[in-house]
């Protein structure tokens, strides 16, 4: 085996193992959200975040609404509100979509 044929097998050896670390790594990896409620409903709701970009974050039957460490309910989500989101990446039909663990609400909106 010559030196250049050796090297070559051991970078190729050396990225495979980087690769499945990086892959096996990135799933269930908690993401936070944070920033304002622009639109609840029953299902996800949509967070304008710091930089402005617009995050949709799917809501399930396991997810948890809490504020000031009281329980919650979807439907106590309001646009305007501030929220820390827990969320994880899940991917079905080869999308990928980030569903919420947990919702932290801060205060309620203005009333005007």
């Amino acid at each position: 085996m010559t030196l250049r044929t050796a090297l070559s097998l051991a970078t190729a050896v050396a990225l495979t193992i980087a690769t499945d670390a990086v892959a096996i790594a990135h799933p269930g990896h908690d993401h936070k959200v944070l920033g304002t409620v622009t639109m609840a409903a029953a299902d996800h709701v949509m967070v304008k975040d710091k930089a402005g970009t617009d995050v949709t974050v799917h809501i399930t039957a396991e997810t948890k609404v809490v504020q000031a460490k009281k329980a919650m309910t979807v439907n106590d989500i309001k646009p305007g509100m501030r929220v820390v989101i827990t969320a994880v990446t899940v991917k079905e039909k080869d999308v990928e979509k980030l569903v919420a663990k947990t919702i932290e609400l801060g205060t309620a909106p203005a009333t005007q």
